[in-house]
């Protein structure tokens, strides 16, 4: 018999998102099976700071196990000053190729290198705004030994996911470029390390330069819509080893503050019975005891969920 791919859920995090971590962590703790290792990745100066997280099923990794060693890191004052300075929330890397590279990009170069460097052969991302409201079942990732390719049926109509998309297109060599007939953006999607390395080697044969280094010089793009496109216009759905599911997993208050407790409210019961977990975004005016309190809302509002569906 063919072994089982191992599964791993990976988060890429930093200080200013700790907070909302820890509430990711004890809730995958409640909902994760055991066997699959959480593994946080955050910069080498946070890793005292997330220790405390760390458990038999959940390892921390310095960033730069896995960035390039050609990416270092700017130092930036602290978040108090960014913010009265007005300077990116997120980190900044300097490399001897590209000007320098903003946290966002870094962040999506990390997610491609900690699938292509980690042990497991399929990897579930997930940041740190988000928190597991009920089980996950591993089916709803691996099927007869295919992974999970989030595809939503139509795409997002907006100029960043137009541009997202003409990137994807430009980076994988589609000429001329495909319309957009799908969007692959989601909160919780899943990749194997496969797809993943065939992804960076057709960016490379594309560009004929590192594909860390393209993307570093590339000022707007997607890593999930990359993959996606990769995956349905480059090898093939089938030939790709993965499903095709239109159904995101997560619920999601992806922009504008709560106005009040009604609005609160509302989101809790729009919740759907195959969503697994749920975002609030880290830029919503939300501290963490709030956090917490409408993470615990949309968890019973699962519970009820569950419960009206078991009964006979």
């Amino acid at each position: 018999m063919t072994p089982s791919p191992s599964l791993s859920l990976v988060t890429c995090s930093f200080r200013g998102d700790f907070d909302a971590c820890v509430l990711l962590c004890e809730s995958a703790d409640r909902f994760v099976p055991d066997e699959i290792v959480h593994e946080l990745v955050v910069p080498r100066q946070d890793v005292e700071l997330f220790a405390p997280l760390a458990s038999s099923r959940r390892r921390i990794t310095p960033t730069d196990a896995y960035l390039p060693p050609s990416f270092h890191l700017v130092p930036m004052p602290p978040p108090a000053w960014r913010r009265r300075l007005r300077l990116p929330r997120r980190n900044v890397y300097a490399t001897p190729y590209s000007a320098p590279v903003r946290g966002w990009i870094a962040q999506q170069i990390l997610k491609i290198s900690a699938v292509l460097n980690g042990p497991a052969d399929v990897v579930i991302h997930l940041d740190s705004d988000n928190a597991f409201i009920r089980d996950l079942d591993p089916t709803l990732i691996l099927r007869d030994g295919k992974a999970r390719l989030y595809e939503a049926a139509s795409p997002v109509d907006s100029d960043s996911h137009r541009q997202w998309h003409a990137a994807a297109c430009r980076l994988l060599g589609i000429h001329p470029p495909t319309p957009a007939t799908a969007d692959y953006i989601d909160q919780m999607v899943v990749w194997t390390k496969d797809q993943t390395r065939a992804l960076t080697e057709r960016i490379e044969r594309t560009t004929r330069h590192p594909w860390y280094v393209t993307l570093a010089r590339t000022r707007q793009f997607a890593e999930y819509e990359l993959y996606g496109v990769h995956a349905r216009e480059v090898v093939g759905i089938d030939q790709a080893g993965v499903f095709a599911d239109s159904q995101s997993l997560c619920h999601a208050r992806w922009e504008g503050n709560f106005a009040g407790p009604e609005d609160v409210d509302a989101f809790v019961s729009s919740l759907e019975p195959y969503h697994v977990v749920c975002l609030l975004q880290s830029t919503l005016d939300l501290d963490v005891a709030h956090r917490r309190h409408i993470f615990a809302r949309v968890e019973a509002q699962a519970r009820k969920q569950d419960a009206s569906r078991s009964r006979p």
